[in-house]
């Protein structure tokens, strides 16, 4: 997910397919409308605000944000504090559950701002860490498309505005392997060429996930005899990687041939293919994991109108397009894609812009689990020794 370096005018970024409407409009039961905005506190007097309907005296000077490592592009960051004349200060998570686990553990710390994927989403509304977003400071809302909003972790879009969406899949150095990467089995079932040489993801949901999509079930199993038949297997392969690491890590080491193969994501995957165009990415044929990013207020937040005031940054057609063209990411925002802000030539790229619909329940989205079935996750994961 994330990359620093600039990107050629071929890789920047992609454009919306029509196709991700069916799945996730099935996948929250039809699209409901853009969230109405509800104003949660009295409005600025009408003097103190500018063009933008911003209350510059309502701004802080600072903005705390918690988000995935390499994520944003930093001219956007930029250009918002030049607007705004707020510093913006970001420290970095590697997985959804140390993001969980550090709110947990003792409360928000002080930030603003946090990126959780859609499961995590979930898990943090039910265990009340997040705070509602007044969409009165959000007007750019209406700019996202109607299939990224009101999905099953957010139904009534109350707590996250959507940032990027894509797959969970594979990158692989073409140069260096023998024939194609197609499937999760040409993993478990390694080449001797690549034995040694493979990374995984050192998150829990997405390789339990990977592992029994391989043995033929959903990566949402709760059945404790498959959950740990997984276990089981990637304890027998686990001679065969060379690591598991964050998606940052598997890009770089991707690059410098330290792997050959590689559990990563897209964005991730066209950076390392930037720097070595032998690298492919791949959505496994047996299937793979679709997810949806959203930028979330947690509760305690010290600045919350000025995390609106990004959120609404954010949201604008030029930055939206601006930020998936430099990152590599799909876009949520419809309106910068009809506007034609965003290069199309990405879009042509189905392993990018997969056409969802054609898919169907091969992609899923990781549903949030909490107590006996979340502990046999745990408990594999822990026995697996990721790390150890």
């Amino acid at each position: 997910m994330k990359n620093e370096s600039h990107l050629p005018g071929w890789f920047r970024a992609p454009a919306a397919l029509a196709g991700i409407v069916a799945l996730l409009l099935s996948a929250c039961g039809g699209a409901a409308p853009p969230p109405t905005a509800t104003p949660t506190r009295e409005a600025a007097p009408a003097e103190t605000r500018t063009a933008d309907g911003v209350d510059r005296s309502r701004l802080s000077s600072e903005l705390s944000i918690y988000n995935w490592s390499e994520y944003i592009a930093p001219e956007v960051v930029e250009k918002f504090e030049a607007e705004y004349s707020v510093k913006v200060i970001i420290d970095s998570f590697e997985d959804n559950e140390s993001l969980f686990a550090k709110f947990q553990a003792g409360g928000n710390p002080g930030y603003d701002l946090v990126l959780p994927s859609d499961y995590m989403i979930e898990k943090m509304i039910k265990a009340g860490m997040l705070d509602k977003i007044d969409w009165a400071n959000v007007p750019n809302i209406k700019n996202v498309g109607p299939e990224h909003l009101n999905l099953y972790f957010d139904p009534n879009q109350e707590y996250n505005a959507p940032y990027f969406w894509g797959t969970t899949g594979i990158a692989y150095d073409a140069d260096r392997v023998d024939g194609e990467i197609t499937s999760w089995r040409d993993i478990f079932e390694p080449a001797d060429a690549i034995k040694g040489r493979i990374g995984l993801l050192n998150d829990q949901r997405e390789t339990i996930g990977a592992a029994l999509r391989y043995l033929g079930y959903s990566a949402n199993s709760a059945d404790p005899q498959e959950i740990e038949a997984a276990k089981n297997l990637l304890l027998e392969h686990k001679r065969h990687v060379a690591g598991y690491y964050d998606s940052i890590v598997a890009r770089d080491n991707l690059i410098a041939g330290d792997v050959v193969v590689a559990m990563t994501y897209p964005g991730d995957a066209l950076v390392a293919a930037q720097q070595k165009p032998g690298i492919k990415y791949v959505i496994p044929e047996d299937g793979a994991t679709i997810w949806q990013d959203g930028w979330c207020i947690p509760v305690g937040a010290p600045h919350k109108y000025t995390a609106e005031v990004f959120l609404n940054f954010m949201l604008r057609p030029d930055i939206a397009a601006e930020n998936a063209n430099r990152m590599g990411y799909p876009t949520v925002n419809s309106e910068a894609v009809r506007q034609g802000l965003v290069d199309p030539a990405l879009a042509q790229d189905k392993t990018i812009y997969p056409d969802v619909k054609a898919w169907g329940s091969r992609l899923e989205f990781l549903k949030h689990f909490e107590g006996d079935t979340q502990a046999l996750y745990d408990r594999a994961w822990t026995e697996v020794g990721v790390g150890q």
